[in-house]
């Protein structure tokens, strides 16, 4: 119901047939609860320019914790009335209330007073049942229920749930029993936010804008000697809606040239709209990041590639695969296409070997090897011709063989085992080949060749 509803005695859970009967041109819609619902979590997200802890509390309310956060307004009472002018702008009708407690600032916003004790017993989120029988026994205010004993309140209000145990939801008012805030997104503890006095809609103000959370940021976690791995870039339109914008690391850094060289290249198809009035920096995820001492050039190799990984990633994503790798000896499944991960540096396992070393692997491996003709010395010598795609070469060197067997439960479909070489013709072209069987066999069967892979 609206304010003119209320005005001509209408109250909500009316019966729809007393209350036309009782205002005629009274104008209904059927109720969607779920767009209800849709509409307050997309309000919640935008309250996230005022804090990161921020939590929906239907059906009309939201919940902020505020705390370390009101000095970036000028104080409470600026941030409620900055709040307030915002949101009726939008149109909506604020009532706020600003408390050390959840269940204090619920009540103040909700009642009426400057104190929680003048507040009625209602305004302890208790349920009707228990609010109407403290009424009967005289108690009608909050400051009522203190002066009397807790074992008795105890006693008298035992309910299965917390809306119907007044001692519960009275200590939780007043702080002596700790109520946790669930917010809709995991609460970071590294965060720079900004207020603009007026929208930017300039590439090049929102840049500058950038570089000093950037900065705010990564001094902040170089202090605590850590590193974000993802951060969560927020941009907050003057029209009430948001834009996020999401960048990753290969590595926990803390380094703001970096971080600002991954960052700028997003705020290039930014629809900036009317204007952006707040920006936010969050590092959802860190972790320790080790502190470097640069010698004459600013980058040893591994952090210079690390860092151009990082931007590759984040400009093109979308077109870019990882091999991300399976538990498995034979090499064409050792590994799999995946979205690029996270920490560039993981190492998967390696084909293994009879002896445990290995040959060096190539450049380039067959998904399917390609079977070859090679004449090779009787019965487990190298290579020293093969035939492979129309085409003979002579091999000058080789190297093996590696014994690379498949997993127990593939033998019994008829793999067998292979031998790998590493070889090079006379051209000075490297191959990796490999046998699959043995000279001599029983059953008189010719081992099979096969091209799997190209070595510079």
């Amino acid at each position: 119901m609206n304010l003119a509803a209320r005005r001509f005695g209408l109250g909500r859970g009316q019966r729809l047939a007393d209350a036309r009967a009782q205002v005629p041109d009274l104008l209904s819609e059927p109720h969607e609860a779920e767009e209800d619902l849709k509409s307050l979590l997309g309000l919640c997200r935008w309250m996230e320019r005022y804090s990161p802890w921020v939590s929906p509390e239907p059906p009309d309310g939201i919940l902020l914790d505020v705390s370390g956060v009101p000095h970036l307004f000028g104080g409470e009472a600026a941030m409620l009335q900055e709040m307030t002018r915002r949101l009726s702008a939008y149109g909506f009708t604020i009532r706020p209330g600003i408390a050390g407690t959840i269940g204090a600032a619920w009540a103040l916003a909700r009642y009426a007073g400057d104190r929680v004790e003048d507040l009625p017993v209602e305004a302890l989120r208790i349920d009707g049942e228990s609010a109407r029988t403290l009424r009967r026994l005289g108690l009608k205010t909050i400051g009522a229920l203190l002066n009397l004993p807790r074992a008795a309140l105890a006693r008298r209000f035992r309910g299965e749930t917390i809306a119907e145990n007044v001692l519960i939801r009275l200590d939780e008012m007043l702080g002596r029993r700790d109520e946790p805030l669930n917010p809709l997104n995991p609460p970071s503890s590294f965060m720079a936010h900004r207020m603009l006095m007026e929208p930017v809609i300039s590439s090049e103000g929102l840049e500058t804008i950038l570089t000093g959370l950037v900065t705010a940021l990564s001094r902040d976690l170089e202090t605590k000697a850590q590193g974000a791995t993802r951060l969560l870039l927020k941009l907050f339109r003057s029209d009430g809606s948001r834009i996020s914008l999401p960048a990753g690391f290969s590595a926990a850094t803390h380094d703001p040239r970096h971080m600002l060289r991954v960052l700028k290249p997003k705020l290039e198809g930014v629809d900036a709209g009317f204007g952006i009035d707040a920006m936010t920096l969050e590092a959802r995820e860190t972790g320790p990041a080790a502190v470097q001492q640069y010698g004459f050039t600013d980058d040893t190799g591994e952090a210079a590639l690390e860092q151009l990984n990082d931007r590759v990633l984040n400009r093109h994503a979308s077109g870019l695969v990882a091999l991300e790798p399976v538990a498995s000896h034979l090499p064409e499944r050792a590994e799999r296409p995946a979205p690029p991960a996270a920490d560039a540096r993981r190492k998967g396992p390696q084909p293994l070997s009879a002896s445990g070393a290995g040959l060096p692997r190539p450049l380039l491996i067959f998904q399917r090897p390609e079977p070859a003709i090679v004449l090779a010395s009787v019965p487990d010598g190298p290579p020293l011709r093969f035939t492979w795609r129309r085409v003979t070469r002579r091999v000058a060197r080789a190297q093996g063989p590696e014994r690379i067997a498949p997993e127990w439960w593939h033998l019994a479909e008829g793999a067998a085992p292979r031998d790998y070489y590493v070889i090079e013709d006379a051209q000075g072209r490297r191959y990796w080949l490999y046998r699959e069987g043995l000279y001599g066999e029983t059953g008189g069967s010719q081992p099979k060749w096969f091209v799997h892979g190209l070595s510079s």
